[in-house]
């Protein structure tokens, strides 16, 4: 055990006055340590919930579905509505049409061609020349077409398979004694997709079949400022009359309407833009860019305020 004699306790007493003196030299400074490293520290978080803030506000907003809750309609109404959809021949619309025989010969003339003054013997048709194309055919206002031979055939409102059995039926047998095989198609089967749309223009149905949901599929779906419960619909019937809907996609009972659901050839979809876009369509660039930088400067300023505070 160590004693403490007299002069152990004289020289601690004489160092005890210097090391308070130190000891309260340097509480000064580690105070304004502490305090500055707490305003760093507040400083950092209010930068980095200002930068939160903005990437937050600059986000992408959560998308909207479509055809809510679909999986809920009974199965009983799905088979219901169930239909392979058949378009129809319009006035104004145009079409090829082939007639096929086992005698190339029996079927040329009404085979007419954009090769068909230059054609070989045993080659009479276009249908079987590299590269020919078929004449095409305008439907007219009343829904005639002046076919080779026959003359003048109606085909308003009917279907390929329909028109088809009707020029059958028309050359076979008075001009030919083969039955032919005919195939009618059309060439300006065609939807237009305006609007809020990625890739907004006029798209060619090459099946002449489209729903809707092709046509927003062809023209890279909706933006995420387009409204989907509210999309029109611009149609026209054969004797010129617009007809104006509109479509709720967020509504599963979409599907069961075969006139909705199903385009006809040259609809038009158009999609509005929801109010926030509508808002920024009448600022320019540069106003929207001011308005975006002042926004974040004023988030920032007010956080650290509060937090310095």
């Amino acid at each position: 055990m160590r004693h403490i004699t007299p002069k152990t306790r004289a020289k601690s007493g004489a160092n005890a006055p210097k090391t308070r003196a130190k000891s309260g030299a340097n509480a000064p400074k580690t105070r304004a340590k502490t305090r500055a490293k707490t305003r760093a520290n507040r400083i950092a978080t209010a930068l980095a919930m200002a930068i939160a803030l903005t990437i937050a506000s600059c986000g992408t907003p959560q998308k909207i579905p479509y055809m809510v809750n679909a999986e809920q309609i009974p199965l009983y109404q799905l088979e219901q509505y169930a239909t392979i959809y058949e378009a129809k021949i319009m006035a104004k619309d145009v079409l090829t049409i082939s007639v096929n025989t086992t005698v190339p010969e029996a079927g040329a003339p009404f085979n007419l061609g954009s090769s068909a003054g230059s054609m070989a013997p045993g080659q009479l048709t276009p249908t079987n020349i590299p590269g020919a194309k078929l004449q095409t055919y305008i439907v007219d206002k009343d829904g005639y077409i002046d076919y080779p031979i026959v003359g003048r055939i109606n085909l308003l409102g009917l279907t390929r398979t329909q028109a088809q059995d009707k020029i059958k039926n028309a050359i076979h047998p008075a001009y030919i004694t083969e039955v032919p095989i005919i195939n009618v198609r059309f060439e300006n089967y065609k939807v237009s997709v305006l609007g809020e749309v990625n890739n907004p223009g006029q798209y060619t149905v090459a099946n002449e079949q489209c729903t809707i949901l092709d046509a927003l599929a062809m023209a890279g779906d909706l933006t995420i400022y387009g409204k989907r419960n509210n999309i029109m619909l611009i149609r026209e019937d054969n004797t010129g009359k617009k007809q104006i809907a509109r479509i709720n996609l967020q509504d599963p009972n979409q599907v069961l309407d075969p006139n909705i659901y199903y385009l006809q050839q040259n609809d038009v979809l158009y999609v509005e833009p929801n109010e926030k876009r509508a808002k920024d369509a009448n600022l320019g660039q540069s106003e929207r860019y001011a308005l975006s930088v002042i926004s974040t400067l004023v988030s920032v300023t007010t956080l650290l305020v509060t937090i310095l505070r």
